[in-house]
C-alpha cells in the first residue's frame, strides 16, 4: 500500500459523493452503514431477510435442489428478476423461497476465531462472553447493533438489488421486495433508486460451488434429496447409523463431520491429493486434516460418479476414486466445497462462459471464474471507478472488526475525509499483490499477520489524511484486542477437543514438512489422503494415551 499520497497524485470523484446504497445487513453492511450515516452521508441498507444478521440467521428449512454442478457466478447467487409489481400465488412458498434461501448456517455453528476479537467499535459483547460462541449470539448481536446505531431505520427488509447499473455519474438500483400475502400468495413491489456510490456487502457464502465432477449431475438427478451443498446442512441426527460421502476438507468439512460424528456410521472425507496454495494456506489444511474426528477416513480424490440403475438405492451405487478404489453403501453426499464470489445484480462487470460479449461489458470485469474479485484496491476500491466498493471478500480474518475497518475507510473516502492514490498508483498495488499472491481466492487471504498489517496500513494511511480533513484519528488494534486474538490456539484445541500441547506437536510435525511418523522414522506419503490417515491414527493415540495418562 501506498502510505504517502502528495496532493496532485489523488483520485478525484467527478461529483461530490452525498448518497450511499448499502447492499447487505450482515456484519459487512452494518458497520459500513453506522460510518457512512456518521460522516454526514445518506444512506439506504437493502436486505433481502427480513432483518439484519446476515450468514448468523438460522432457519430450520435446507437450501432448494440445486444445480449439479452449480452454475457460473453470473448467475451463481440468484437469478435476477425484472417484472411488474403485484400479487401473485405462491401456495408451496417457493417463489419467496428462491427470492431469500435459507443461509448456509447448522444449529450447532460456532466461531472459530475468539468472540472477543470480533466486536465492533464501542459495542462491546456483555461481560463473560466465552471465545467461542452459537450463532444465535450473532445474530443478536448483529441485531442488536443495528438498532442501537438506528440502522433499522435506513434499511428496506425484503428487499433485493436485482440490477446496479453506472447511468452517467450515478448508480441506477432497480429493487425487488417480496412479502407474505397470506399464507399462499406474495405480494410483490419493484422500483428504482438511484445514488452517487454503492457498497456491496453481500459477502461470500450465497452461492454454492459444486465442482463438475463426472457422473455427480446424475447422482443429483437420482436423489436430489442425497445429494447437497454444506449450505444446506442443518442438523446432525438426521444422519444417524448413516455412511456419508463429505467431499472438501476445509473449515466446513471438518465442522460437519465433527458434528455428526457422533450419529453417523462412518464419514469418507475426500481432500485433494496435492495440496496448492501459499505456504500459510497449506499449514491451515494440513492442521485441519489433523483434526479428522474418529469415524472419519480421508480418501483420494474422485474420479468419477458412476452412473445409476434405474430405481437403484444409493447405497448401491459406486464412487470410483483417483486411486481406483471403489467406495459403496453411501447414505448420504455433502459437498464441503466452498463458494463462489458472485454478483447477479452487476451483470456488466462478470466474464464468465455464459456472457454474451457486449458493448455494455465493463473493460475491467470483477468476476471470472468465481474463485475470487479481481481489480480492486485494498479488497475494497473497484480501481476503474472507486464509486464502487466492497467489504467482506477478504478471508482469514476476525470478521466482524476488520470489515469494520474497511467500513471507516470506505466512509471517510466517500466523505472526502480521505483520499485515495490515483488510478495510476492503484493499479500497481494491485499488480503488485498478483504478483505476491496471483489473482484469484487467494488474493483475499489474509491468516492473522496479514490481517494486522492490514489494520495497521488503514490506520496510518486515515490518520494521516485526518490531519489535513481534520476527520477523528482511527484507534488500531489494542494489546488488549492483540493478546485476545492470540488466544486462537487455545480456542481451536478446545474446539477440536485436543490438549494444547498436542496442538502444538501437530504444529511442530507440520512445520517439519519431512512426513516423519511419531517415533522419527522418515516417510514419505502418496497423496494427501494417505498422510492424513496417518497423522489422524496417531493423533488418535496420542489422545487415547493422554486420557489415559
Amino acid at each position: 500500500m501506498t502510505n504517502t499520497i502528495s496532493s496532485n497524485s489523488t483520485h478525484e470523484f467527478d461529483h461530490p459523493i452525498r448518497s450511499v446504497a448499502v447492499i447487505g445487513s450482515g456484519p459487512t453492511g452494518t458497520p459500513a452503514a453506522r460510518h457512512l450515516q456518521e460522516a454526514g452521508l445518506k444512506v439506504r441498507l437493502f436486505e433481502r431477510q427480513s432483518q439484519s444478521g446476515g450468514i448468523w440467521n438460522w432457519r430450520p428449512a435446507a437450501s432448494l435442489p440445486l444445480s449439479v454442478p452449480t452454475p457460473p457466478p453470473s448467475r451463481g447467487a440468484f437469478t435476477p428478476v425484472l417484472r411488474e409489481s403485484g400479487v401473485y400465488e405462491d401456495p408451496d412458498r417457493s417463489e419467496r423461497e428462491h427470492f431469500s434461501p435459507p443461509n448456509p448456517c447448522y444449529w450447532n455453528l460456532t466461531n472459530n476465531v475468539p468472540t472477543t476479537t470480533m466486536a465492533f467499535k464501542d459495542f462491546p459483547y456483555p461481560d463473560g462472553t466465552d471465545l467461542n460462541v452459537s450463532h444465535t449470539v450473532f445474530s443478536k448481536y448483529v441485531h442488536d447493533y443495528a438498532k442501537h446505531f438506528g440502522l433499522d431505520k435506513v434499511a428496506s427488509y425484503n428487499t433485493r438489488v436485482e440490477k446496479a447499473d453506472k447511468v452517467a455519474s450515478q448508480w441506477r438500483l432497480n429493487l425487488r421486495k417480496v412479502v407474505d400475502e397470506g399464507e399462499d400468495r406474495a405480494r410483490e413491489e419493484q422500483w428504482t433508486e438511484e445514488f452517487d456510490a454503492i457498497v456491496v456487502a453481500t459477502g461470500h457464502y450465497n452461492a454454492p460451488y459444486i465442482p463438475a465432477l463426472s457422473g455427480s449431475d446424475t447422482w443429483a438427478n437420482a436423489w436430489p434429496d442425497k445429494v447437497i451443498h454444506s449450505q444446506g446442512y442443518r442438523l446432525p441426527e438426521p444422519y444417524k447409523d448413516k455412511t456419508v460421502l463429505l467431499i472438501g476438507i476445509g473449515t466446513s468439512g471438518n465442522d460437519i463431520a465433527r458434528d455428526i460424528d457422533p450419529f453417523v456410521k462412518r464419514t469418507y472425507m475426500v481432500g485433494r491429493n496435492k495440496l496448492r496454495g501459499p505456504p500459510a494456506y497449506q499449514k491451515q489444511r494440513k492442521m485441519q486434516r489433523f483434526m479428522l474426528p474418529q469415524k472419519a477416513e480421508a480418501v483420494s480424490e474422485i474420479h468419477r460418479f458412476l452412473p445409476p440403475k434405474l430405481g437403484q438405492p444409493i447405497r448401491e451405487a459406486e464412487v470410483e476414486l483417483s486411486d481406483g478404489r471403489i467406495l459403496k453403501g453411501i447414505d448420504e453426499v455433502i459437498f464441503a466445497t466452498g463458494y463462489q464470489y458472485s454478483f447477479p445484480f452487476l451483470p456488466n462487470y462478470h466474464q464468465d462462459y455464459e456472457q454474451v460479449a457486449s458493448n455494455s461489458l465493463a473493460k475491467h470485469h470483477l468476476v471470472s471464474d468465481g474463485s475470487g474479485v479481481l481489480n480492486l484496491w485494498r479488497d475494497v476500491f473497484y480501481i476503474p471507478d472507486p464509486s464502487l466498493t466492497f467489504i467482506g471478500l477478504s478471508v482469514n480474518t476476525s470478521a466482524f472488526s476488520f470489515f469494520e475497518y474497511q467500513s471507516i475507510s470506505i466512509a471517510r473516502v466517500l466523505s472526502g475525509k480521505a483520499r485515495l492514490p490515483d488510478e495510476a498508483t492503484r493499479w500497481a498495488d494491485y499488480a503488485q499483490l498478483v504478483k505476491e499472491k496471483g489473482e484469484g481466492k487467494f488474493s483475499h487471504l489474509l491468516n492473522r499477520d496479514g490481517e494486522r498489517s492490514y489494520v495497521r496500513d488503514t490506520v496510518e494511511w486515515l490518520n494521516k489524511d485526518a490531519e489535513w480533513s481534520g476527520a477523528e484519528p482511527v484507534q488500531g488494534h489494542s494489546a488488549e484486542w492483540i493478546a485476545e486474538s492470540d488466544k486462537m490456539v487455545q480456542l481451536l484445541a478446545s474446539k477440536y477437543g485436543v490438549t494444547l500441547e498436542q496442538l502444538k506437536q501437530i504444529d511442530v510435525e507440520i512445520a517439519a514438512g519431512d512426513g516423519r511418523t511419531s517415533d522419527g522414522t522418515a516417510k514419505s506419503f502418496e497423496t494427501a489422503a494417505e498422510e492424513t490417515n496417518a497423522r489422524a491414527i496417531e493423533g488418535i493415540a496420542r489422545r487415547v494415551a493422554t486420557v489415559k495418562a
